[in-house]
């Protein structure tokens, strides 16, 4: 690859789907399409001219892209794919919502009746997963867990990561370019699935908190319920439900309708046991308060953060993301666009009689080289010695002039090789333009077919009639693949003699003239 091709570049998700599927198209040998490597290498001329010498290889690949899928596209192939994982898509929020209703049961389930459980094992079971994860995460973040690959390879996130991808782009049979194409884009999108997985993670456990917190809530409505404490290995010490108490919900200050904290005996006639004998039993609602926030504060508040910055990421990704040219189809594509992006127009002279086939197989050496503003096609009268020469081309590159023999006529000094030497001397030997010769024999040899010994000597005369007057002869053939090998080799030919813009302003700086002012 060349030094100034990059192995990666920074694109958009749509861009690399149009590169991605184009590479399928071509890499597939789908019987559908019948891509050659003609086809190819059009479609790089083509891209190549449009774009310019100074385009980026994105922009290079992504007009190359949207050629090769025209192209299939006219043969009847379906290029729009979808690249939409709608059953991962409808999974998230049935997961958030069921992640919310468990929440709410949750609570409910594990609380005796009348009595809010200060230290029920499901809230602090949540926020201790959770004080969990964050701990995961950071040693994801800082290398400890993970690989290069996956940074946050958690047990649950991989296990979600390959059923999404699954569910996504495999669950249907494919064939052809669409089934290496999904197999690629599976691949390519898989950062942006395991960004997916982790923010529906995250607001699941948002979810299922808030289901925490409306069940709490609800107890305050309609019923009147009590604060206390069950626990088997802790009913006889209470000082350590004390000091639990403290470290916990004592971490909130007692502001408004938040009551100060209890004191051991308090604690102690708050055990759930004894709260139906107490004279005042201790209300529940500073207590639910005190839960809410801590719930908030450790689950709903990290989590909505993880969830929006993981938004950000999925978008970011979107907008910019990374696609690897380290391959030979990428390293073959540039160095071929690389070279045809610095030729000029292409002027084509023919001579004024009348041939029909030849005046097709201009038309269609021209639809090879590039689009109809990439190429011009002139008359000039080859008898009549004072014939007007052609106008060239106008554009920031020297054009390329190639003079059309047809290979039906004898070659003649005094008739073709006087056309070459008057066009060579105007065109070439001033450095107005590239000049050569294109030898159109396809007429020739399909007429005498059976008679290669014709067609190889007619050739020669040719070839030596160029020879004499030091013009560089191209031979345009019946096949296609000869064509477009044909155009490939001017192309080669006509590229080094061609100035890049550098050498253009070095040159237009050499000769300005320094006007000095008296």
């Amino acid at each position: 690859m060349p030094k100034n091709i990059r192995t990666s570049v920074r694109l958009s998700l749509q861009q690399a789907k149009l590169i991605l599927l184009a590479r399928a198209v071509e890499e597939s040998e789908d019987s559908h399409i019948k891509w050659t490597s003609a086809d190819a290498e059009e479609a790089s001329l083509r891209a190549a001219h449009t774009v310019g010498e100074s385009a980026d290889p994105v922009k290079l690949l992504t007009e190359r892209a949207k050629i090769v899928l025209r192209s299939a596209s006219e043969r009847g192939a379906n290029t729009m794919l979808s690249t939409k994982a709608r059953l991962p898509r409808l999974f998230a929020p049935l997961f958030v919502l069921l992640a919310f209703i468990l929440g709410g049961l949750t609570d409910r389930i594990a609380s005796p009746e009348h009595i809010v459980n200060l230290l029920s094992p499901p809230y602090w079971g949540v926020i201790f997963w959770n004080l969990l994860v964050y701990l995961g995460l950071f040693c994801c973040a800082i290398g400890l867990v993970g690989n290069h690959n996956n940074r946050f390879a958690l047990p649950l996130r991989s296990t979600l990561n390959a059923f999404v991808e699954k569910a996504s782009y495999g669950t249907l049979r494919r064939k052809g370019f669409k089934a290496r194409f999904y197999a690629a884009w599976a691949e390519f999108v898989s950062p942006l699935v395991r960004m997916h997985v982790a923010r529906t993670l995250h607001l699941a456990a948002l979810a299922f908190a808030l289901g925490i917190i409306v069940s709490l809530l609800v107890r305050g409505f309609g019923t009147s319920y009590w604060a206390g404490w069950e626990s088997t290995w802790l009913a006889e010490s209470p000082e350590s439900v004390k000091t639990f108490i403290d470290c916990t919900f004592g971490l909130i200050p007692s502001v408004g309708p938040i009551t100060p904290m209890p004191d051991l005996a308090a604690i102690t006639e708050m055990r759930a046991d004894r709260l139906p004998y107490l004279e005042q039993p201790v209300s529940a609602a500073p207590w639910l308060l005190r839960m809410m926030i801590l719930m908030a504060v450790t689950v709903i508040i990290p989590r909505l953060i993880f969830s929006i910055f993981d938004s950000w990421r999925m978008r970011r990704f979107a907008a910019h993301t990374t696609l690897n040219l380290d391959a030979p189809y990428f390293e073959n594509i540039l160095e071929q666009c690389a070279q045809d992006a610095v030729l000029g127009n292409l002027l084509v002279v023919t001579s004024t009689a009348n041939r029909p086939e030849r005046d097709g197989n201009v038309s269609k050496f021209c639809r090879h080289w590039g689009g109809p503003e990439d190429s011009s096609c002139q008359a000039m009268d080859f008898d009549d010695e004072e014939s007007a020469l052609p106008v060239l081309p106008e554009g920031p590159r020297r054009p390329i002039v190639l003079v059309w023999l047809d290979g039906m006529e004898t070659p003649e000094e005094d008739v073709h090789g006087a056309v070459l030497e008057k066009l060579h001397s105007a065109f070439e030997t001033e450095g107005r333009a590239v000049f050569a010769a294109m030898l159109d024999m396809k007429e020739f040899a399909d007429r005498f077919e059976s008679m290669p010994h014709r067609i190889k000597e007619r050739q020669e005369c040719w070839e030596a009639l160029a020879a004499r007057h030091n013009i560089r002869l191209f031979v345009y053939s019946d096949t296609a693949e000869a064509q477009l090998a044909t155009v490939k080799s001017l192309r080669a030919w006509a590229a080094p003699r061609i100035p890049t813009e550098s050498e253009y302003e070095i040159s237009n700086i050499e000769n300005c003239q320094i006007l000095e002012i008296p």
